[in-house]
């Protein structure tokens, strides 16, 4: 036990004798001279834009050339993905809900609050490559419009697309998937209406 008190306070008084070389004003020309980096401009969301920038619209649209969170671009593909591994379920939780949400958000029109939202329990069903999804129910609703609710639960109860990396799987009856269907979330997802 006393060894190691001494190795740690001779580690500790090593980290501190190299971060003081570090911040003395003796370094070497190439320390006290480091190469410029590029210019990055990081822009903090409470701290505002930098200075002559125009300031970033949450509900505008996503540029043509830019694909949406949890979307994978066809030169992405990672090959075929083993059921129940990392792979497996981000597509399940991120990028099928990014899909689910398109086939959602051509129902809204506009005239909703941002935060209003829709919440769907469902169940997934692959077979041979091709995503289904059956069994949606409505869980929760503070959308206030019966008819945007039944478009978004019908657009969600006939979405289908293929994914051929996927092995053979369903949702199981107790563990529902659910997805989460913002205004705020659908105005990216279009042109904007309000």
């Amino acid at each position: 036990m006393k060894w190691l008190a001494v190795a740690a306070a001779v580690v500790v008084a090593a980290l501190l004798g190299l971060w003081y070389q570090a911040r003395s004003p003796g370094t070497s020309a190439a320390a006290a001279n480091p190469p410029e980096p590029a210019a990055v401009v990081v822009r903090h969301p409470d701290r505002g834009a930098p200075p002559g920038a125009a300031p970033a619209d949450d509900d505008a649209p996503l540029p043509a050339n830019v694909r949406p969170a949890g979307t994978l671009a066809p030169e992405d593909d990672p090959g075929p993905i083993k059921k129940y591994s990392e792979p497996f379920w981000e597509r399940v939780d991120e990028t099928y809900s990014r899909r689910l949400l398109e086939f959602a958000s051509d129902c809204y029109h506009g005239g909703k609050e941002r935060k209003q939202k829709l919440k769907l329990a469902f169940r997934f069903d692959i077979a041979a490559g091709k995503v289904s999804v059956r069994d949606v129910r409505v869980v929760e609703s503070t959308l206030g419009d019966p008819a945007l609710e039944a478009c978004m639960t019908k657009a969600v109860a006939a979405a289908a697309f293929d994914d051929p990396d996927m092995p053979d799987w369903s949702s199981s009856a107790d563990e529902e998937e659910t997805l989460l269907i913002r205004i705020s979330t659908l105005k990216r997802f279009g042109p904007q209406t309000d």
